[in-house]
C-alpha cells in the first residue's frame, strides 16, 4: 500500500510539472510601446513588443494591416522606422511565440493631423508665442520657410523669428505694413512689395542660398522677382525658433507693438531651396523632400495665450 502511495505521489508531481508551462503560457501577455510616445514626422520611431509571463526564448512576428507579407520575423522585439512618415501610418500587430504558447498585441500608429487647424493669437501680447521644438542639425547654407497667415493687422508684426546667440535676426519674416514683407538673414534684409490683402489668408514661402545670395519669394504660389542678400553667409543652427513674436535677444526681448494677432498655419522649413512647382504643390500635398519641421506633425510648445 505504501509503495502504491509513493508511485501515485510521483505520478501527480510529474503531471503538475507537465501542466506548469501551459499555465505560464496562459499568463503570457504582450503589448506594443512607441518610443517616442508622440511620433515626429521624418524622425526615427521605434515600436517595441513587451512581453510578460514567459522568461524563455521567443520569436516575434510583425505585421501591418493591409499588407499580406510579414514586415519582420525573428528574435527581435523591435520594429524600427529610421525616418517615420505618413506611409507608415496604420495598424500593427506583434505575435509572440514561445515553446509554451503565443500572445498577440495590436497598435494603431497615427499622428495628430494639423492640416485643418491653426494657431490662434487672439490679442496683442508681449509674451505669447509658439516655440518650435526642432532646429537644423547643422549650419545652413540653403533653406526655405513657408507658412500661412490670416490677420487684419495694419501695424508691423513678426511671423517667423529664428534667433541665435550671435544674431537675433538670423532669420526673420516680418511684415512692417500691409503692402510689404521684409526678409532677414544674418541681420540684413530685403523688402518685397505686395498687394494689400482683402480679408484673405496669405501663404508665403521664402528661400535663400548662400553661394549666390539669391532670395526667392512666393505669395500664394506666385513668384516675385529674385533679390540678393548675404552672399557667402552661414546661418547658425543653435537657434530659438518661434512664431508670433520678434526676438530682440536670444529667446527674449519681445515688443508688444510687433506681436502677431490672427492665425498662423501650414508652417514648414527645409534645408534646401524649393522650385516654383514644389511651392505650388504645397497647396495640395506634402512634398517628398524631408523638412526640418513640417505641419502634419509639428513639434511645438505654446507659451502664453495662444490656441490651437
Amino acid at each position: 500500500m505504501g509503495t502504491l502511495r509513493i508511485c501515485l505521489f510521483f505520478f501527480l508531481v510529474g503531471l503538475c510539472s507537465l501542466a506548469a508551462p501551459h499555465g505560464a503560457a496562459a499568463k503570457m501577455t504582450a503589448r506594443i510601446q512607441s518610443s517616442p510616445q508622440v511620433p515626429a514626422m521624418y524622425h526615427s520611431l521605434m515600436l517595441s513588443c513587451e512581453v510578460t509571463g514567459d522568461p524563455g526564448p521567443k520569436e516575434f512576428l510583425w505585421k501591418k494591416e493591409g499588407i499580406h507579407k510579414p514586415l519582420q520575423h525573428g528574435p527581435s522585439d523591435i520594429l524600427l522606422f529610421r525616418s517615420f512618415n505618413k506611409t507608415h501610418l496604420g495598424t500593427y500587430t506583434c505575435m509572440v511565440t514561445s515553446p509554451w504558447g503565443t500572445a498577440v498585441a495590436t497598435y494603431n500608429l497615427w499622428v495628430d493631423d494639423l492640416m485643418n487647424k491653426a494657431f490662434v493669437f487672439p490679442r496683442a501680447s508681449n509674451d505669447s508665442h509658439v516655440l518650435l521644438q526642432a532646429r537644423p542639425e547643422h549650419p545652413l547654407l540653403n533653406f526655405t520657410v513657408c507658412l500661412r497667415s490670416y490677420t487684419d493687422l495694419t501695424r508691423p508684426y513678426s511671423l517667423f523669428s529664428y534667433a541665435t546667440k550671435a544674431q537675433d535676426n538670423e532669420i526673420l519674416l516680418f511684415k512692417p505694413k500691409p503692402t510689404e514683407y521684409q526678409f532677414y538673414v544674418g541681420g540684413e534684409y530685403v523688402t518685397f512689395r505686395v498687394p494689400e490683402s482683402q480679408a484673405e489668408s496669405e501663404r508665403v514661402c521664402v528661400s535663400w542660398e548662400s553661394p549666390s545670395g539669391i532670395v526667392r519669394f512666393w505669395l500664394n504660389g506666385r513668384p516675385w522677382p529674385r533679390k540678393g542678400l548675404q552672399k557667402g553667409y552661414e546661418v547658425g543652427n543653435e537657434a530659438v525658433v518661434m512664431l508670433g513674436q520678434e526676438q530682440d535677444a536670444y529667446g527674449a526681448g519681445f515688443d508688444i507693438l510687433q506681436s502677431f494677432t490672427g492665425e498662423i498655419s501650414d508652417v514648414y522649413m527645409w534645408d534646401a531651396g524649393l522650385t516654383n512647382r514644389e511651392v505650388r504643390m504645397l497647396e495640395y500635398t506634402e512634398l517628398d523632400l524631408i523638412p526640418i519641421f513640417g505641419w502634419r506633425n509639428f513639434p511645438y510648445k505654446i507659451e502664453g495665450e495662444v490656441y490651437l
